[in-house]
């Protein structure tokens, strides 16, 4: 059973519009080569272990055989899919940072603050490492594909094999069939002072997920995330094995079909190096509120309640040009999204299940149903929905408003209070009283988000070839 994968190569060139990815380059558009893309450490083949004798599988069985062919081919697909489309994402955000750049800027102007410019200086350096590391070497190295006879798992069922491989692998009694999974753990380690180690420090974290490999359904675990400055020598190999259930049956065509599918679903969720930071749904996302924060907070504004309004503001400006660049969905499903991942924090796939199959295994998390979406209009993140209610209804006058009100109050140098006055031009360009505008922009702003409820679909993988069988 031998698998010929073929050496292949390519460049990836990046015109960098953003941060350097290296500490001293200036940012620019310099071109940023990487090295040839080596999967090597997928060639040749994977060990086929029997699960019951933990041993070389020594059966005849077809699908068996086909999967195992197969299965470095699709790892070695999506791994260059990983690749390309990490860098397709990071150029889109790259091309949104400089437009939502520009557009803030002449926003800023607008209001006579100072010029606007994004902290570029941290920009993809981790990215980077980890694209780095993904040309130079996968993270991932399976140890060995787990064969389980599901016709001899069944006539033993609910027991369990007495196999070291057994632990991941389960008799769900409630829906009559054998399920299994996957837990693996993701280190990080480097010295920050690489010129002399013995008195430079050193940086360790690690993170741990699991997934039922049937349900999709997991968990998401990181002991502390990543500093800036993290080589892409820093991580280390990700080493675990694939169970897979097989059947005499004869359903063999469709019986691969579903292994080789239920794999690269798996792959999706299991295979992210990039969750370091943030998901890939929720890195990059959110207008750069903070650079918005620091440049409105580093102005000359006259109004008493600066803490407050600061932020207001400064959220304000950036969803204007966000209902620009991206349009207004984008400021509904990223709240929606933050909402739901607060609301289950450690969920790995399509629903949280913390895998604790054996015994000795604890985990915990939170797990709360996800809630309505619910606007306080006494918070600031509350009020950020009026105002965005009041622009969508008004338009560029709205903003106008606020700018000459800012305008003349610099002009007197006379203070007031930010949050009246914001409630005063509300009233104004809507003619109703501001409490009656607030409570029906609260109403309309809460069925928007409604409309981009995160609620997890209900599990339909592949259909299981083997279901039933008994």
């Amino acid at each position: 059973m031998s698998v010929a994968i073929s050496l292949f190569a390519f460049v990836v060139v990046l015109r960098a519009v953003i941060s350097p990815l290296c500490a001293q380059a200036p940012a620019g558009d310099e071109v940023i080569k990487m090295e040839p893309f080596n999967v090597t450490v997928y060639n040749g083949k994977i060990p086929l272990i029997d699960g019951f004798t933990g041993k070389d599988y020594e059966g005849d069985n077809a699908v068996v055989f086909s999967f195992a062919q197969s299965f470095n081919k699709l790892l070695v697909g999506y791994h260059k899919k990983l690749v390309l489309d990490e860098i397709k994402h990071l150029q889109f955000r790259i091309k949104l940072g400089k437009d939502f750049e520009s557009e803030m800027g002449r926003l800023s102007t607008s209001f006579e603050f100072s010029s606007f410019a994004l902290d570029q200086s941290t920009w993809l350096r981790r990215e980077r490492a980890i694209i780095t590391r993904l040309i130079r070497e996968p993270f991932f190295k399976i140890k060995a594909l787990v064969a389980w006879d599901l016709d001899r798992l069944n006539k033993i069922a609910p027991g369990k094999p007495d196999s070291k491989y057994a632990a991941d692998i389960r008799y769900q009694a409630d829906a009559g069939k054998w399920e299994r999974r996957i837990t693996d753990r993701w280190e990080v380690m480097f010295f920050t002072n690489t010129n002399n180690r013995d008195r430079g420090g050193s940086f360790s974290t690690d993170k741990t997920q699991g997934l039922n490999l049937d349900t999709h359904q997991g968990f998401h675990f990181i002991e502390r995330g990543l500093p800036l400055q993290v080589p892409s020598t820093a991580f280390q190999e990700v080493k675990l094995t694939y169970p897979f259930f097989y059947s005499e049956k004869p359903v063999r065509e469709t019986e691969l079909r579903y292994l080789q599918q239920t794999f690269i679903a798996n792959l999706y969720y299991i295979y992210d190096p990039f969750s370091w930071m943030a998901r890939r749904d929720t890195r990059f996302r959110g207008g750069f509120i903070q650079d918005c924060l620091e440049h409105v907070q580093a102005q000359r504004i006259f109004v008493d309640d600066r803490e407050w309004f600061d932020g207001v503001l400064a959220r304000f400006l950036s969803d204007v040009v966000t209902l620009k660049l991206q349009g207004a969905d984008e400021i509904y499903a990223l709240h929606m999204l933050n909402k739901r991942l607060g609301e289950s924090p450690r969920v790995l796939g399509v629903g949280l299940d913390l895998l604790n199959w054996n015994k000795g295994e604890k985990r915990e998390a939170v797990d709360k149903p996800e809630a309505e979406a619910r606007i306080s209009l006494a918070s600031p993140g509350g009020f950020r929905f009026v105002l965005i209610d009041a622009y969508q209804r008004a338009g560029e006058p709205f903003v106008e408003k606020i700018r000459s009100r800012l305008l003349a109050q610099k002009a007197s140098r006379q203070k007031i209070q930010g949050r009246a006055m914001l409630a005063e031009i509300i009233a104004e360009v809507s003619g109703l009283p501001f409490a009656e505008f607030a409570q029906r922009a609260k109403l309309a702003q809460e069925v928007q988000l409604a409309r981009l409820r995160l609620t997890r679909p209900s599990v339909t993988p592949p259909a299981d070839a083997n279901a039933g069988k008994k």
